[in-house]
């Protein structure tokens, strides 16, 4: 499913920091385009992306009509929303005042309230066919972006990657991971000599691990945690979750609970990948 976005709004409603937020979400960004070029430009980027945010701010409108541009985008493009930022004047003035930016209409007018009040007027038509109106006066980055992925985002079991590390200990732990569960506490397969040569992925491996005691349990919370992280994380924009299981020598044990915890999430449709880093190590 391909997403078109065109992101426009008033001067100074936060269209750069939502446009890095879209970033995150997936969206490949183009900043500050011609409109008359929208639809060409969507026609080359489309067929290699899934997912396209097209930013649109008042100095486009000084090229082309925007409203039938945008008419033109949706007619040929239907999954196309058009959002729109927006803010209160006394927002909008008290942004410039803190920022020291100059308006983009200032040359025109003698005061920014006076260019706030222009570009309101010459925006109007594009505020009234926007799919999307998101008031960010009393928004900081972190609230839009939760509310641009509760309007934007995609399913959090659609698009979210777990990666889940397998690794021995004596071995170092991964810099990258997100999340680190020891399983040392659990009998050592590699005691066991017909099990010794074997790893966490061979039948008689898992038939002894998972009749322990507290194996089971152990492994319904990590899976809480893991699963209550990739919600926090997607409300978040993030996109992937790197988690780290260790063992001793990372050959048994933890290969068992990371292939374990990467089926169970595969049931409720999220993405995973496994390695097994020191598996042939262990």
């Amino acid at each position: 499913m391909k997403e078109l976005v065109i992101l426009t709004g008033y001067s100074g409603a936060g269209k750069s920091t939502a446009a890095g937020l879209l970033e995150d979400l997936g969206f490949f960004c183009i900043d500050n385009l011609p409109p008359e070029v929208t639809y060409q430009v969507a026609s080359l980027v489309l067929p290699s992306v899934d997912k396209l945010a097209i930013v649109i701010d008042i100095r486009g409108y000084m090229f082309g009509n925007v409203k039938k541009t945008i008419a033109d985008v949706k007619e040929r493009f239907p999954f196309t929303k058009v959002v729109f930022l927006t803010a209160t004047k006394q927002t909008l003035v008290q942004r410039f005042a803190h920022t020291r930016r100059a308006h983009p209409l200032s040359k025109q007018t003698t005061s920014v309230m006076e260019a706030i009040d222009l570009e309101i007027e010459m925006m109007k038509d594009v505020l009234e066919m926007a799919d999307i109106v998101i008031d960010t006066s009393q928004l900081n980055p972190h609230q839009l972006r939760e509310k641009l992925t509760k309007l934007l985002g995609s399913s959090e079991s659609k698009d979210f990657t777990v990666h889940i590390i397998s690794f021995g200990f004596k071995y170092g732990i991964p810099l990258d991971a997100d999340f680190v569960f020891d399983v040392r506490f659990f009998p050592n397969p590699f005691y066991i000599p017909e099990l010794r040569p074997k790893d966490g992925r061979d039948k008689e491996v898992k038939e002894f691990l998972k009749n322990i005691d507290g194996v089971n349990d152990y492994l319904s919370q990590i899976k809480s945690v893991v699963s209550f992280a990739i919600s926090r994380y997607s409300s978040e924009g993030r996109r992937e979750l790197v988690v780290a299981i260790g063992c001793t020598g990372g050959k048994h044990r933890s290969v068992y609970f990371a292939e374990e915890l990467a089926s169970q999430l595969e049931k409720e449709n999220f993405k995973t990948t496994i390695e097994h880093r020191d598996v042939a190590l262990g």
